[in-house]
């Protein structure tokens, strides 16, 4: 195969390739907002018993009238912690696949330079770990401080904090008696096994 036509393909594989992690990088962001909203109410929730319910009440009796029979929501803090474990699988998922195909990305930047002869594609790659977003020879992560300390918060600090919260939420529910109680406590668990887990990947990644 000639210069010129490997050059072509790979550039489309390029392209191609970063539309599907555009799309992934995408969904993981909105995915990490859901969750942040769903452990706010969560904490809410936890701190402030029945507030929720207290104000879906009010609201309901204030439109509806007095004679609605106040609702129990006591089962929303379950479903609640249901949606957390399956968005925060999703989440790291998402996570996951992003990182493997920025790598392979950087592996088909690394071809086309060598194809081109020249460092003439090198955005996700050399450029990505320069200081200023312009190719460097020493190959380090040259990048500004701010940047270097934006990754660890979401990949170390958030699955941290979140099983901490669990944590203390499980231990603080003990021992589960109600059925409701039972159930937040095994998505909990679940919950924080998938943290553990993804700190293990993301550690081992290095």
């Amino acid at each position: 195969m000639k210069k010129e036509k490997r050059a072509k393909l790979l550039l489309a594989h390029h392209k191609d390739t970063f539309q599907i992690i555009l799309y992934h990088w995408k969904a993981r962001n909105r995915l990490f907002l859901f969750i942040l909203t769903l452990i706010a109410l969560i904490a809410l929730d936890f701190y402030s018993q029945s507030s929720i319910s207290q104000w879906v009440n009010a609201f309901i009796k204030k439109h509806l009238g007095n004679e609605v029979p106040t609702l129990d929501f006591e089962i929303m803090g379950t479903v609640t912690i249901f949606l957390l474990l399956t968005l925060v699988i999703e989440y790291y998922k998402r996570s996951i696949n992003v990182d493997r195909q920025y790598r392979y990305l950087i592996s088909v930047e690394e071809k086309i330079c060598d194809v081109m002869k020249g460092d003439y594609i090198t955005r996700e790659g050399k450029s990505y770990f320069s200081r200023t977003g312009v190719p460097e020879i020493d190959g380090k992560n040259n990048r500004p401080i701010y940047l270097r300390f934006v990754g660890p918060m979401y990949t170390y600090f958030f699955p941290a904090v979140l099983i901490l919260f669990l944590v203390y939420k499980i231990v603080h529910d003990f021992p589960p008696i109600k059925m409701t109680t039972i159930l937040n406590t095994i998505f909990g668990l679940l919950i924080i096994v998938y943290n553990f887990l993804y700190l293990a990947w993301a550690i081992r990644k290095k």
